[in-house]
Parts: structure tokens; sequence; C-alpha cells
């Protein structure tokens, strides 16, 4: 083999391993990005949660409800496809049922909207009801596409 194809397969070789990797580092950093997410949606909703428990106020409902709708909307562009590998709960349903996923994100970001709704009112009934719809909205997703 002449000289010069040794070093054009090494550096293909070498390429492909380079890009392997950052295919690799790339989806790691998906799955990280989408963890935090959703840890933020349980912080958020425990601290729905505890002004529920509390009777109120209201008010205090409006900043974690409006960062659940947030983060909901983002939610299928942190699934990209092959992101299904590495330290992930996420079924192989999210891809094989892309549309249904994408629905269900979709409820709970319009559970989420609805609950700033009631929280903005001040209207601690349609808050505590907002707040089920939520739960259920979330248990909407993890029951068909996440491992636990």
């Amino acid at each position: 083999m002449a000289k010069w194809h040794k070093v054009f397969l090494a550096a293909a070789i070498g390429a492909a391993i380079v890009s392997t990797g950052g295919y690799a580092v790339a989806q790691a950093d998906v799955i990280k990005a989408r963890k935090a997410g959703f840890q933020m949606n349980k912080d958020a909703m425990a601290a729905i949660k505890k002004a529920v428990d509390a009777g109120g106020p209201a008010t205090a409902v409006v900043a974690p409800a409006e960062a659940i709708a947030a983060w909901a909307a983002k939610i299928p562009a942190h699934f990209p496809k092959g992101s299904d590998q590495g330290d992930t709960k996420a079924k192989a349903d999210i891809w094989a049922k892309w549309s249904d996923f994408e629905k269900a994100a979709k409820a709970n970001e319009e559970a989420a909207v609805k609950l700033v709704a009631a929280a903005k009112a001040g209207d601690m009934d349609a808050v505590k009801a907002g707040f089920g719809a939520v739960g259920a909205s979330c248990g909407g997703c993890h029951k068909p596409f996440r491992n636990d």
C-alpha cells in the first residue's frame, strides 16, 4: 500500500472515531439536558403541591406552572432519534409512536397553561383541579414512554 494510502486510511479511521465519539457525547448531552428539564419539572410540581397543600396563595403557583408549560413545549426536541442509548429511561416506543409522544407532551403543556390561568385568577379550587390534571398528563407520558 502506498504511503499516502496509509495516511489517508489512518485519517479516515481517526475521523470516524472522533465523529462517533462526538455522537456519543452529543447523545450524552441531550440526555443530561432532558434529565435536568425533568428534574426542574419535578421541583416545580413539588412547589405547586406545597402551595396547594397550604391552601394558597395561588400566586405561588404561577411561576412553577409557567416553567412546566415552557418545558413541556420543549420535550420532543430533547428526544432526537438515537437518544435511547445511554443513561436514560426512555422507551423505544417514543420514536416508534412519535406522534403519540408529541400529543402526550402537548397535553402536558396545555394542562400547565390552564393551571397558570387558574393561578393568575387566584382560584384555588381551579388550581387544585389543574394540579391534578398536570399530574395526570405527566403520567400520560410516563406510563407508555418511560421505563421505571
